[in-house]
């Protein structure tokens, strides 16, 4: 009984001898005729890209993308796989997993674990996948080194080179572990902690936002990965929030960790309705010329209005005009905003019919030094005592126009003009002249001449005389000119012989006014 007792633990330490030799023996298998796949290592990429067959028969098709690490002692060439290991005991006593022998010492094997535990993964190790790491063997995820050893039939060809390029499928984004988390994350082992983990969100909640405020999505957001590892770049928004329309937006975040693994939330952000009254915007007195329409598209140009800093339709801006007077109108803004709130705002428009007074200009006797300092002295001279004035639009004597325009050799015509921002326009020409012999007195533009007046060369050269160089009055001498276009507007010519017998002009400018009263202060335009 003791001896049969004996035998029966004989035969079963043999049967467990047996299986590990069994376990750790390299796996041989007859070798298939055709191959399915074609196998070929980027050593300078640290990329693995695996080839199926074309309908030709030759392995043109990229099937699968693999990152891995190689080392500098990684052959180059081409092999054929000779066995396969489920645990191989490798360089350092440690273990990789479902290896598959390239040729001599240079393997296909997982990242290297410190015993025959998948639990004991180095992560230091696996963390340096994508890069030159191994003493030469080529190191992969435990999914895709299972793949070759359970896709790819011993006799499998092997060809191992340098490019720049990874490949046709590209290199992988290699998977990132944090310390001590023991395993590979792609292995499918049933006791794989990582197989039930999900990338997970943080900070992704429903809220409350004020109107018109900003909107972040992405601010206090963050994402882990199925790994640990922080993948926030990663976070995906989709849906908008518009912060100035009150309501409840539906927000969905999303995100994909390098296994492929998913998480999503959905969120609601609530933006609150504005407290605050619109605003109009561009409401300003204005003063207009006699021309002017005020209408409802004249009241309405240049106006807009806000709720906050949103714009509100134009559509949605009233406006009410009366007119006051002939000359004034009020005008009156509101509007109403979607929080129910009504802004308004008033202003007044000013009919000037009345074109500024200018002052100061007036006909000059000037020496023959100054008539010898041309257009820039005779510029400096018209600007001295100039004014000008307004019943409406504030102007200074900067705001008057000048052009000089010399006039034969001895006189320059002086330019004068000014509007105001209605429009109405002041115009007047006088005359510096350079007296040599003989000399002229008394010339000035009127503007209110009596309506019935006739405009002869007696009305004309009343208060006006001429006197030679040593006083002697010559006006008798003095030849007028009187031209008119409109029977209104008078242009007259004052013109006399000097002692050499050079003939000296000035000319003014005569306008009747529209009625017996004589009162137009000045030549002036009505602005359009």
């Amino acid at each position: 009984m003791i001896r049969s007792k004996k035998m029966l633990q004989k035969i079963m330490l043999l049967s467990i001898a047996a299986l590990m030799i069994s376990f750790f023996s390299p796996v041989r298998t007859e070798a298939e005729i055709n191959k399915p796949y074609y196998i070929k290592v980027n050593k300078q990429q640290n990329c693995v890209t695996v080839y199926g067959k074309d309908e030709k028969g030759y392995y043109t098709v990229p099937v699968k993308a693999m990152v891995c690490s190689v080392g500098v002692d990684t052959p180059l060439g081409v092999f054929q796989t000779p066995a396969k290991y489920r645990w191989k005991l490798l360089m350092g006593d440690v273990w990789g997993q479902y290896s598959t022998r390239i040729v001599k010492g240079i393997l296909f094997h997982s990242v290297w674990y410190y015993k025959m535990d998948a639990s004991t993964l180095s992560e230091r190790q696996y963390n340096k996948l994508g890069t030159t790491a191994s003493h030469g063997c080529v190191r992969l995820t435990v999914e895709d080194a299972k793949w070759i050893y359970d896709n790819c039939p011993l006799g499998t060809s092997v060809e191992i080179y340098n490019g720049k390029d990874p490949g046709p499928l590209g290199k992988p984004e290699a998977v990132k572990l944090y310390a001590g988390s023991g395993w590979d994350p792609t292995d499918p082992s049933k006791n794989n902690p990582y197989l039930q983990k999900l990338p997970t969100l943080k900070g992704a909640g429903s809220k409350s936002v004020e109107w018109g405020s900003k909107v972040d999505l992405y601010a206090g957001v963050k994402a882990v990965s199925s790994t640990g590892l922080d993948i926030t770049k990663n976070i995906k928004a989709s849906g908008k929030v518009d912060s100035f329309t009150a309501g409840s937006y539906k927000i969905t975040y999303s995100v994909n960790d390098t296994l492929g693994k998913k998480t999503s939330k959905t969120v609601t952000i609530t933006v609150k309705q504005c407290k605050s009254a619109p605003v109009i915007k561009g409401v300003a007195d204005s003063v207009v010329g006699k021309a002017a329409v005020i209408d409802k598209a004249y009241a309405l140009k240049g106006i807009s209005a806000y709720l906050s800093t949103k714009k509100l339709s134009s559509k949605d801006i009233q406006v009410v005009i009366n007119k006051v007077n002939a000359n004034e109108y009020s005008l009156k803004y509101s509007v109403k905003a979607e929080n129910n709130k009504i802004g308004k705002a008033a202003a007044t428009v000013l009919v000037d019919t009345a074109p500024p007074v200018l002052e100061g200009a007036s006909f000059k006797s000037i020496t023959k030094e100054q008539l010898l300092a041309g257009k820039e002295g005779i510029l400096k001279l018209a600007r001295e005592d100039i004014a000008v004035q307004d019943d409406y639009s504030e102007l200074t004597a900067a705001d008057v126009k000048i052009t000089v325009e010399p006039r034969e050799d001895y006189a320059f015509l002086i330019h004068y003009k000014v509007s105001d921002k209605a429009g109405n326009v002041t115009k007047e020409t006088v005359q510096y002249t350079y007296f040599d012999s003989v000399r002229i007195e008394g010339v000035q533009n009127r503007y209110d001449v009596p309506k019935d007046t006739e405009m002869d060369d007696v009305f004309a050269l009343s208060g006006i005389h001429a006197f030679a160089s040593d006083n002697t009055d010559c006006t008798e001498l003095i030849t007028v000119g009187i031209w008119t276009g409109d029977n209104k507007n008078y242009e007259i010519t004052y013109t006399i012989a000097g002692q050499d017998g050079k003939e000296i002009s000035v000319t003014c400018y005569y306008t009747q006014s529209s009625d017996n009263t004589g009162e137009h202060s000045q030549t002036g335009q009505n602005g359009q």
